[in-house]
């Protein structure tokens, strides 16, 4: 079997117009997969923000429920716990488990404040000092359409 040469120019070039189309097609999947991941990470980050408010209105020692301890010489030490939400960092990542497409790391400061003073009232009502940071992390599984 004779093949003529127009015939194999016009192959190469179905071909050619094939492999083209193939990586654009490509290029627009990685675009699509792009986007859904910066929308992941606008999402997970209004979570994120939900999720520290939470956790300082519900924190065993939050400042409405802070520790006031009697000291041996007499005053008081008044100790509460926030967390720092200006320094918070997140990371927002594609997974390879098919249940959950993304997982992120939540890390933030938990910041721990005393103050003294001769009794309860003042206490409480004195300056606090930041006196302890303790770092935290956790990492959160998007499942379902939601972040948990």
């Amino acid at each position: 079997m004779k093949v003529s040469k127009r015939t194999t120019v016009v192959a190469l070039l179905c071909l050619v117009s094939l492999f083209l189309g193939a990586g654009e097609l490509f290029a627009q999947q990685q675009e699509n997969k792009d986007r859904d991941l910066e929308a992941k990470r606008i999402e997970f980050q209004d979570f994120a923000k939900s999720k520290v408010q939470q956790l300082n209105r519900n924190h065993r020692f939050a400042r409405s429920r802070m520790q006031i301890i009697p000291q041996d010489d007499g005053t008081y030490l008044a100790r509460y716990h926030q967390i720092d939400d200006e320094n918070m960092k997140m990371k927002v990542r594609r997974s390879e488990s098919g249940s959950a497409p993304f997982v992120a790391v939540l890390s933030y400061r938990e910041q721990v404040f005393e103050a003294r003073a001769p009794t309860r009232e003042k206490c409480q009502k004195s300056p606090f000092n930041l006196v302890r940071i303790i770092p935290n992390r956790h990492i959160f599984c998007y499942r379902k359409g939601a972040w948990n």
